[in-house]
């Protein structure tokens, strides 16, 4: 008896070869790799972040006839030379070193991801960073200047207004004011707080004091009063009284509400949302009430160095500790 083979046996395929083959020669796009890189991080603001920094990077590359496919194709000088452009077009060295860690974050996935064997950007130093930013603060008679102002007979006036008392009250970022939804506006343990989703993906908890509350408490009668009823996932800024959000305020809205109301004013000031904050932490440190390990935790600050940068005020001459030096020093 004859025994059969048990070796398989398959008709040669053309088409099937030709798509291997086509496979194993197709270049990987870089987009691809950065979506991979993206997966890890969990906030849309950090992602969107970073493919707007990236895109930057290649866009740079690609006006010098260079074309990135794969991680491992990117050399130290394409850095160098991207840091030297960046630092001669004059953007502020913050900006600077924000567009070259994201360059350099991406490039650390890639050797962890095995992707290549070193990091060739480990050589390439940074620009040093100004400790000092060029953020203005309002006094405090301006603060109160810019909430009275709007027009509260309008829905405009209503949102604008709230808008500046949460944002001098409780010194909260633009990108955090605009996505606040009512669910984060509760009850604990006897205090009404806000449970603002920050930076970096940090969660902190701000108590809201009378003048606060009284604010929101008013602007969601005012919206209920004219048919819109709110619900927990609903953003509690509105821009419109005909329907409700599906999506949070635009940022440079709050940008130019700031800016409108403080040049009607005739406040000759570059000011900006980010001043409101740094307003806040000002004030804060001004009064010496609070200590500032608080208010670094108010703000949302991992490190008090940071919160030291934010006190605009602190070059006022009145206030110099010079003037507090006395050693009762006689004449000779």
């Amino acid at each position: 008896m004859v025994k059969k083979s048990t070796a398989l046996t398959t008709n040669f395929n053309p088409d099937l070869a030709r798509k291997f083959q086509e496979a194993s020669e197709k270049k990987s796009d870089i987009r691809d790799f950065i979506q991979e890189f993206l997966v890890q991080f969990l906030s849309e603001d950090t992602k969107t972040a970073y493919i707007k920094d990236l895109k930057f990077f290649f866009t740079f590359l690609n006006s010098g006839n260079v074309s990135i496919t794969h991680p491992s194709e990117i050399k130290s000088y394409h850095f160098q030379l991207y840091r030297d452009h960046l630092m001669e077009r004059g953007l502020a060295s913050a900006t600077i070193n924000r567009r070259l860690v994201c360059i350099r974050s991406f490039i650390k996935w890639a050797v962890a991801a095995k992707l290549m064997d070193h990091n060739p950007l480990d050589t390439i130093k940074l620009p040093k960073v100004q400790t000092e930013s060029p953020t203005v603060a309002f006094d405090d008679e301006e603060v109160l200047q810019m909430i009275n102002a709007p027009d509260t007979r309008t829905h405009k006036g209503r949102s604008h207004r709230l808008i500046m008392v949460m944002l001098f009250n409780l010194g909260l970022r633009r990108s955090e004011l605009i996505n606040i939804k009512l669910f984060q506006l509760y009850e604990d343990r006897g205090h009404t707080v806000l449970r603002i989703f920050g930076k970096g993906d940090k969660v902190r908890l701000v108590p809201l004091n009378q003048t606060v509350q009284n604010e929101i408490l008013d602007y969601l009668a005012h919206l209920k009063s004219e048919g819109v009823e709110m619900g927990a996932e609903d953003f509690l800024l509105q821009t419109d009284l005909g329907k409700k959000n599906a999506r949070s305020m635009d940022g440079s809205t709050i940008y130019r509400v700031i800016e409108r109301y403080a040049q009607g004013l005739g406040i000759n000031k570059a000011v900006s949302p980010h001043s409101c904050r740094a307003t806040v932490i000002s004030h804060l440190l001004d009064t010496q009430l609070t200590p500032i390990r608080d208010v670094a935790s108010f703000a949302g600050h991992a490190n008090i160095t940071t919160t030291e940068r934010y006190d605009k005020r602190r070059k006022n001459l009145d206030k110099s500790a010079a003037y507090a030096v006395d050693y009762d020093l006689k004449k000779a």
